[in-house]
């Protein structure tokens, strides 16, 4: 897939999850604004466990309490938007994404390390016990930041 290509569909997700404003008199009737899916919103989780990784690796403390501040902020979307569904009980990360937090604050590079790996088991371990063991997370295995639409932003540290 096309580096223009990847960005174009990166961009229409983008519009796609903002919320649809109604011309209440024009239409004559009023809508519900959209609000995401829980698939929706777990794809960005994931996507901020890749990035997280990523600044992990690369030892860039900042942006790595960024991402990380992304992701618990997806997993607590899941649970307010989605208060009913057992899928979305994501209270279980909070205790491994303290570990990362506390790493990142230590700037500690080996104990970030396995903070992320229990991290991402406690992602799995979730998944199983929701029934969707079929979606199992794990340490990405290289960066492909070549071929990824991310390869326009730089991960090392300044």
């Amino acid at each position: 897939m096309s580096m223009k290509r990847s960005a174009a569909i990166a961009i229409l997700a983008m519009l796609i999850s903002c919320p649809v404003v109604a011309d209440e008199q024009s239409a004559g009737t009023s809508r519900e604004p959209y609000g995401p899916n829980l698939a929706f919103v777990m794809e960005l989780t994931q996507l901020s466990h890749f990035k997280l990784w990523l600044a992990g690796k690369v030892r860039n403390w900042a942006l790595a309490d960024y991402e990380l501040g992304q992701m618990t902020t997806s997993l607590q979307d899941a649970r307010r938007l989605f208060p009913n569904v057992p899928e979305a009980d994501t209270s279980a990360m909070a205790q491994p994404a303290e570990d990362i937090r506390n790493a990142i604050k230590a700037k500690d590079g080996a104990k970030f390390d396995r903070a992320f790996e229990k991290f991402t088991s406690a992602c799995n371990s979730c998944h199983e016990a929701v029934g969707l063991s079929f979606i199992d997370m794990r340490e990405p295995l290289r960066s492909p930041m070549m071929t990824s639409p991310f390869s326009n932003q730089s991960f090392e540290p300044k």
